[in-house]
Formats: structure tokens, C-alpha cells, sequence
């Protein structure tokens, strides 16, 4: 009975199909003022991969909402606009920076300080569906030191 389930359990992880993330650089987390209720974070996203890579979402075990926004300028006025998915062809980078994409960070459970790390997770879907998370941390930085 131990060889069959020892065989179960090695065919069952020899058929797991490994997600390949994209590569991230230059993560970043502003820092901001303790009664802040929302903060941005920042990075770099490359799909080195030979396969299409479609970003979701987002949410932080530290905030209670977290979403894909991009800035937009019209007529001199900024707004935001939440990003459902972005799609990275392979090859391509995507900038999350200020005046541009961002992930929003909304109602932090608690005091968020500068230096420390923020756990991020970015969820990518697959062409079958199938939701894969990737989870990163961001430190905690002032608004210039990227």
C-alpha cells in the first residue's frame, strides 16, 4: 500500500504543469504618513517566457483591497483607471511607475514603516483559465528612492 501511494503522489507531481512568472525588477513600496489609507507600489515586470502571460489582479495580506490602476491625463486633469488585465506578449515589460500604471493599495491593516517589507502578490491567469499567484516584497521607500 506504501508503493502505491508513494507512486500516486510522484505521478501526481510529475503532472503538475509549472507556471512560469514573469521576471521582476526595481519593486518599491512609497512610503507615506501613518493615517494614510492608501499607498502605491511600484516595479518592473518582464515576460522572458516563450508563452503570453495575462496579470489579473493583485491584493497584500497588509491592506484590505488592492488593484491595478493606470494614471491618465485628459485636458490637465489626472484620474485613475483600474486595469481589470494586461496582457505581456513574450518579450514584453511593463513599468509600474508614478504618473503611469501603479498597484493601489487600499485600507492598510496597520502601520506600514519605512524600511520594512510589504508582501505584494500579483495573480496572473493562464489560456486554460487557471489563476496563478506570485508573490513578491516590496520595501518600503521614500518617493525618490527608486
Amino acid at each position: 500500500m506504501k508503493i502505491i501511494l508513494s507512486l500516486m503522489i510522484l505521478l501526481m507531481a510529475l503532472t503538475v504543469d509549472a507556471y512560469e512568472f514573469p521576471e521582476t525588477d526595481g519593486k518599491w513600496l512609497r512610503a507615506a504618513p501613518p493615517n494614510v489609507k492608501m499607498m502605491a507600489a511600484y516595479l518592473d515586470i518582464e515576460n522572458n517566457d516563450d508563452t503570453e502571460k495575462t496579470l489579473v489582479g493583485a491584493f497584500s495580506p497588509a491592506f484590505g483591497m488592492a488593484e491595478i490602476h493606470r494614471s491618465i491625463e485628459e485636458n490637465g486633469v489626472y484620474r485613475m483607471e483600474e486595469q481589470k488585465q494586461l496582457t505581456l506578449k513574450a518579450g514584453d515589460k511593463l513599468q509600474f511607475k508614478p504618473g503611469g500604471l501603479h498597484i493601489m493599495l487600499m485600507m492598510p491593516k496597520e502601520t506600514i514603516q519605512l524600511g520594512e517589507d510589504v508582501r505584494i502578490c500579483l495573480i496572473y491567469q493562464d489560456s486554460a483559465g487557471e489563476k496563478h499567484v506570485q508573490h513578491l516584497d516590496f520595501p518600503v521607500k521614500e518617493a525618490a528612492a527608486n
